[in-house]
């Protein structure tokens, strides 16, 4: 070295270094855990709300079947298409005047659908 520095002091500069690293890794393990986690958690709640759809009667509405990859078979794009309109249509709903009639209404139905099939617990 081009400075006197003596075996301690190097020492204990090592050890607050070693220590940040280790921080800094946890913190990261800690960031890829819970990005991993908020992902699975995302993918079961897509996976769901796709089984609702299901059990709604929407795929055979738009003439879909569980198990097509929709985003790669050319054949659905047509019911693909007129389901997402269809949503976008029910968004609109949402956002509209009447949305709590809508809404109330909507979960008095769904309610009474989820209880008759025993869908929820």
């Amino acid at each position: 070295f081009p400075f006197d520095v003596s075996q301690d002091a190097l020492q204990k500069i090592h050890r607050k270094l070693m220590q940040t690293l280790n921080r800094k890794n946890a913190t990261m393990y800690r960031s890829d855990a819970d990005s991993m986690r908020m992902r699975k958690a995302r993918t079961r709640t897509l996976i769901q709300l796709g089984g609702l759809m299901e059990k709604a009667g929407l795929l055979e509405c738009v003439e879909l079947e569980a198990g097509q990859d929709l985003q790669k078979d050319p054949e659905t794009f047509e019911g693909v298409a007129t389901l997402m309109g269809s949503l976008l249509s029910l968004k609109e709903m949402f956002e509209g005047e009447d949305a709590s009639v809508h809404t109330m209404l909507w979960a008095v139905r769904g309610k009474q659908a989820l209880a008759k099939n025993n869908i929820m617990r």
